[in-house]
């Protein structure tokens, strides 16, 4: 297939055509613009990948923590600053730096402080009690979550302030979420770092601190990138001159969600999802081993690399979303054929199992059925509430990027919160032990009969609910139009009206 000119110029010149500061078409954001966007995702969530999905295991593994105490601690201090989420949307929402930005600013004053403290999360002074710790976790994790919500919803207010054409910012959208996944991969390097016998003569305490430091702290220069992004659509907050008139407008702001149904009903299915019983893949694989060619391999190594391979068909179509979206009747119809699959798939899963490596290998080749639609499932509910803002403001004549973005955050910290508490009843239903670990001795019987059930057939229980709400959901394309254009044409309208009032 003979390709075109802007096609031949990528091959000739790919750093070059990457990184153009020039639109492609009128209207376009330009191509350097998106891959500072796609950058400042990968270290947000390198950074974030490492304390959302390793610090419950650190802290039962490093810093032995009791497992029902390790649940309650970061499910309640999730919970906490998940209602601050909110409050950091909407002050976001009511503040206009002095060069009229709302949202870039936000990410340069915060992201040094995250990954400080994201760094700290990992480190173990030797504190004599399990009081001590608990109280050591919960002051850091509360300063570093608190600061993230502010960073995480000016980073993803992005999708919506960064062009007022849906289809654009769809396109914004789906190269963030490639960042995601890039930055998603780097943290999954850990688990085979965190092997019955250690690996490279480090113990799992040394392990921990060197990834802290590679990517906690790289992730937080990373993440600055995004300022390379532009502002397009901004607003003008009303003037609040006094404390109580500021807190009125703070208290508006969270009322508007009302607003939006789209963004509610998105925040039902995934608090519908997180209640079901789950545990982390690392409890299941960390002192397992098979044998390959007659050698003796640990079972991290093994799932970190066909994990990584049964990704790739579902990482390369993030490439095509917006296409592939199109094609399959819109970005609704991906939730629904993702969640469907994905349940499916589970099931079998679990007929399968994982007792010799032929049905471990099989276990992953299944799984790439369902990374095919979840590929771009991220970027399909993303890109419905970047949308989202632009029907609240249609409806109500304000823009809420900071609140909208900031409940996705809470959807994240409310689900996962729910996920750790139950995970630490789900260890101790398991009666897994970490000191074990260290001498690397194997759990007991009745972990081993249940764990893979816990994994793979429990969170098939809040999928099936999740689906709710989205068959619910409805923001048809044609809806979208018209709001498209009935908006175009009162920004058009407000741009004569000041150029009017410039002149007089």
């Amino acid at each position: 297939m003979a390709l075109n000119e802007r096609q031949r110029a990528a091959v000739r010149h790919p750093f070059r055509w990457l990184f153009s500061a020039e639109p492609e078409l009128p209207g376009e954001i330009p191509r350097r613009e998106l891959a500072c966007y796609t950058l400042g995702l990968t270290g947000q969530n390198q950074l974030y990948g490492m304390v959302g999905s390793k610090f419950f295991h650190f802290c039962t593994n490093v810093l032995m923590i009791p497992d029902i105490t390790v649940g309650k601690m970061t499910g309640a201090i999730t919970v906490f600053d998940a209602l601050n989420d909110p409050v950091a949307g909407a002050l976001i929402d009511n503040h206009r730096f002095k060069d009229g930005r709302k949202l870039l600013p936000w990410i340069k004053i915060t992201s040094p402080f995250i990954a400080a403290l994201a760094f700290l999360l990992f480190a173990d002074w030797g504190l004599p009690s399990a009081g001590m710790k608990v109280f050591y976790c919960v002051a850091v994790y509360v300063m570093w979550d608190a600061l993230y919500s502010f960073q995480d919803a000016a980073l993803w207010g992005m999708t919506a302030a960064i062009s007022p054409v849906s289809g654009q910012r769809a396109r914004a959208t789906q190269w963030a979420d490639i960042g995601t996944f890039f930055g998603g991969l780097l943290p999954g390097l850990l688990m085979p770092m965190l092997s019955g016998d250690g690996a490279f003569g480090l113990n799992q305490r040394q392990v921990y601190l060197i990834f802290a430091a590679v990517l906690c702290l790289g992730g937080g220069c990373l993440v600055l990138a995004a300022m390379g992004m532009s502002e397009r659509v901004r607003s003008v907050p009303t003037p609040a001159d006094t404390p109580r008139e500021k807190l009125r407008g703070v208290a508006h702001n969270i009322g508007s969600l009302r607003n939006n149904y789209v963004l509610l009903l998105f925040l039902a299915s995934e608090i519908l999802k997180s209640c079901s019983p789950n545990v982390n893949d690392i409890y299941i694989f960390q002192q397992m081993t098979y044998t390959v060619w007659g050698k003796v391999l640990h079972a991290t190594v093994l799932v970190t690399i066909l994990g990584a391979l049964a990704g790739l068909p579902g990482s390369a179509i993030k490439f095509a979303a917006t296409k592939i979206a199109g094609r399959m009747g819109g970005m609704k119809r991906v939730l629904l054929i993702a969640g469907f699959t994905e349940l499916a798939v589970r099931v079998v899963q679990f007929a399968v199992g994982i007792h010799t490596l032929p049905r471990l290998i099989l276990v992953y080749v299944v799984d790439i059925v369902s990374g095919l639609p979840n590929g771009i499932k991220n970027i399909a509910m993303r890109a419905m509430i970047s949308d989202s803002v632009e029907y609240v403001e249609w409806k109500t004549g304000e823009r809420t990027e900071g609140i909208t973005m900031s409940i996705r955050n809470l959807m994240s910290k409310l689900s996962g919160a729910i996920q750790k508490f139950i995970q630490g009843y789900c260890l101790r239903f398991l009666q897994y032990d970490p000191r074990l670990v260290e001498r690397n001795l194997p759990q007991n019987a009745h972990f081993h009969k249940w764990v893979w059930s816990v994994f793979k057939l429990g969170p098939a229980l809040g999928l099936a609910l999740s689906l709710i709400p989205l068959l619910l959901l409805k923001y048809p394309d044609s809806l979208k139009r018209s709001v498209e254009e009935d908006m175009a044409q009162r920004r058009e309208a407000a741009g004569e009206a000041a150029a009017e009032q410039v002149e007089v």
